[in-house]
């Protein structure tokens, strides 16, 4: 039957006139090397005919890192520490994910996945790490210490996390500065940071529908627990073929 294919949201990167549609290859290698297809979904258009399309062509959802989502889609205005948002990629990924749920289309969401996901399901987000007392600066790690262990990460029990990595703990690298503050409904969380953030959610009553704050695809080359991630996600979507 071959591998199942999995659709991975892309960047928009402007370049003069021109945008490029992009994507970092850690997300793809870690997907092939999971057993899946990787297939990078370009942004053309955020029609419902076109997202409709899109997901009869995939058998999962990856997505990936980026920019900031655009508060009013949590129904608050664009507060100081609010990052670059880019709307067009805002709507196209909302649109794919509340479909994705209405569907039972498996989905794994990694950084503004969890983000993105989160809003999905009626969630609102911190804007930036200031926002919340008591948040510590490892989860904003510096470009040149992405591939560094930079905290720790606590796994839920009873969880389906905690089954697909083993462990009631992690040490993960992070590169945020927004997180969840209310959780969507229907969502539970699955895992804490030291500091107490969600760190990781899914939704109980999905296929598989789960998302973490960290980059796991940062790890996943030398580190089995992190590859796992991938690796259930990947089987998910095969059972849907």
């Amino acid at each position: 039957m071959g591998r199942p294919r999995i659709g991975v949201t892309s960047w928009h990167h402007p370049d003069g006139e021109e945008r490029w549609e992009y994507v970092r290859d850690n997300y793809t290698r870690s997907v092939y090397r999971a057993g899946g297809l990787p297939i990078i979904l370009p942004m053309p258009s955020t029609d419902a005919d076109v997202l409709d399309e899109y997901l009869g062509g995939v058998d999962g959802l990856l997505f990936t890192g980026g920019e900031d989502v655009h508060p009013g889609h949590y129904g608050e205005g664009v507060r100081d520490g609010c990052g670059e948002i880019d709307q067009d990629r805002d709507a196209f990924e909302l649109g794919l994910a509340r479909r994705a749920l209405d569907r039972g289309i498996p989905t794994f969401g990694i950084c503004r996945g969890i983000q993105l996901m989160n809003v999905a399901c009626g969630g609102t987000l911190f804007q930036d790490l200031s926002e919340r007392p008591g948040t510590r600066p490892e989860h904003r790690t510096k470009r040149e210490e992405r591939a560094q262990l930079r905290h720790g990460v606590r796994i839920l029990p009873d969880t389906r996390l905690r089954e697909i990595v083993g462990a009631d703990e992690v040490k993960v690298t992070s590169t945020h500065h927004q997180l969840i503050n209310r959780l969507g409904e229907g969502l539970r969380v699955s895992a804490l940071g030291d500091d107490g953030t969600i760190e990781a959610v899914e939704k109980p009553d999905h296929p598989f529908f789960l998302a973490v704050q960290w980059h796991p695809e940062r790890m996943a080359d030398h580190h089995p627990d992190q590859l796992a991630l991938f690796q259930s996600f990947v089987r998910s979507a095969s059972q849907r073929r």
